[in-house]
């Protein structure tokens, strides 16, 4: 986000983050299959990695987005997570903005080879909206039942199987049928049976990302306020669900986001607020 350079006071400028759309998971179910231990390397992932459906919607929502903009007063900035679910919805809604006739402010620099690669350097990676996954097989472990991906036991020592089987048990108990929503009530249980950072709790996420985000949307308010340019800039960034859960629970009483789903965020007289679920609520 330091790039966004070049606005005038009295602008309507805005931050949009949204989850990616619907995915394969294709890398993750590689890493699963070969050595489910291993982290994810944000530069060597299987793309596409949205499914045919996931294009769709990605598709679909972006027009309905831009719908509400206008490309003679509003320019862009693209931001995503280093995963190639969210750098491929931000690029579907990167090439619809484009056919509209919008502004896209170029970064500097992506921060990342696969982000040139796929936003033909228009997106910008953001450190604060990535996984940063240490460990596949401990990070799977909050997936529904039913939805298990083929694991390559051998390779897993008897230790960590011992912890995967108590944290399944966990969701098997109470299982509340998708990934983010078993993060959300299970992370404080689950993250003691993953010591050395390989999983942070839903707390934890929401009092140093959540955080962190919110400061560079301060710094971004700046920058869009400082800008030569007479247009508005609206900031979009694509994301995941761990991070938003708190957020959404303390303020909308709600903790999922939906696929593509966008929460706005606004700075004015010095306070952030937040819109999401058909609501708007002053969060700072």
């Amino acid at each position: 986000m330091k790039e966004m350079l070049p606005t005038h006071p009295e602008k309507e400028s805005a931050v949009y983050l949204g989850r990616h759309s619907i995915s394969s998971y294709a890398t993750n179910k590689k890493i699963l299959s070969e050595n489910p231990q291993g982290p994810m390397d944000p530069d060597h992932q299987i793309i596409p990695d949205l499914a045919p459906e996931g294009r769709e919607l990605a598709e679909h929502e972006a027009e309905a987005f831009f719908d509400q903009l206008n490309p003679e007063t509003d320019s862009l900035f693209l931001v995503s997570s280093d995963q190639a679910r969210a750098l491929e919805t931000a690029n579907i809604y990167r090439k619809v903005a484009k056919k509209r006739g919008f502004e896209i402010i170029k970064p500097k620099h992506t921060k990342s080879e696969l982000a040139e690669e796929i936003g033909e350097g228009e997106i910008r990676t953001v450190e604060g909206l990535s996984l940063n996954i240490r460990n596949m097989l401990a990070h799977h472990a909050f997936v529904p039942e039913g939805k298990v991906e083929d694991i390559r036991w051998d390779t897993v020592s008897p230790e960590m199987k011992t912890r995967w089987e108590k944290a399944r048990a966990i969701i098997r108990k109470h299982d509340y049928g998708s990934w983010g929503a078993n993060f959300f009530h299970h992370s404080e249980k689950i993250s003691k049976l993953f010591p050395e950072d390989e999983i942070r709790t839903a707390q934890e996420l929401y009092d140093t990302e959540f955080q962190n985000l919110l400061r560079l949307i301060r710094f971004a308010h700046k920058k869009m306020e400082e800008a030569e340019s007479p247009k508005n800039i609206k900031v979009l960034g694509f994301g995941h669900e761990n991070y938003l859960g708190i957020a959404l629970d303390t303020y909308f009483h709600e903790h999922a986001i939906g696929n593509c789903e966008m929460i706005r965020f606004q700075v004015e007289d010095g306070s952030i607020s937040m819109s999401a679920k058909g609501q708007e609520k002053v969060i700072t």
